[in-house]
């Protein structure tokens, strides 16, 4: 096999380790039964206080409970969606090092474009003549990056697909 194969294999399988250990890491950190659970609270509480009235002084009391309630709520919703990236962007970085220090010199190239952003976008320089970028080549970093995009989207929805027969 030539030395870009493997290459190509390597990065591929090491974005999809990566993308279900970072599932894994968000399941587990994250505690995502938490946050769906602060979710649903908050939208219950956001209906009530749709349906309020502020007529009498207890719905006025019992809204401004209920409004209290909010913030502690996301408050805790953010901390627990964020605890994981402290473990997964330092991984993210080393590994993403490794792999281009590695393979420095992979060059990808697909049989159809998908869109990308210009990188130029993160310099604020925005221009909607060069947007959506079509590629079709991508080096290490590219190929890194859209191997653990659409893994990990393919691996969350198996897994929910999973979680939904269960649950039947």
């Amino acid at each position: 096999m030539e030395d870009s194969t493997i290459a190509f294999f390597i990065i591929t399988v090491t974005a999809v380790i990566y993308s279900a250990t970072s599932l894994y890491v968000t399941k587990i950190v994250g505690n995502r039964k938490r946050v769906k659970e602060i979710q649903e609270e908050m939208n219950r509480v956001s209906k009530l206080l749709r349906k309020t009235d502020y007529k009498s002084d207890a719905e006025r009391k019992e809204a401004e409970e209920l409004q209290s309630k909010i913030p502690k709520l996301m408050s805790e919703s953010m901390i627990l969606q964020f605890k994981p990236l402290i473990i997964l962007l330092p991984v993210f970085a080393i590994m993403s090092y490794l792999i281009r220090s590695t393979f420095p010199y992979l060059q990808v190239k697909l049989s159809f474009s998908i869109p990308t952003f210009p990188y130029y976008w993160l310099l604020l320089r925005f221009n909607f003549d060069t947007f959506p970028n079509w590629r079709n080549e991508f080096g290490t970093f590219g190929w890194l990056l859209l191997c653990v995009v659409f893994s990990g989207i393919v691996i969350q929805v198996v897994v929910d697909q999973i979680e939904k027969r269960r649950r039947k």
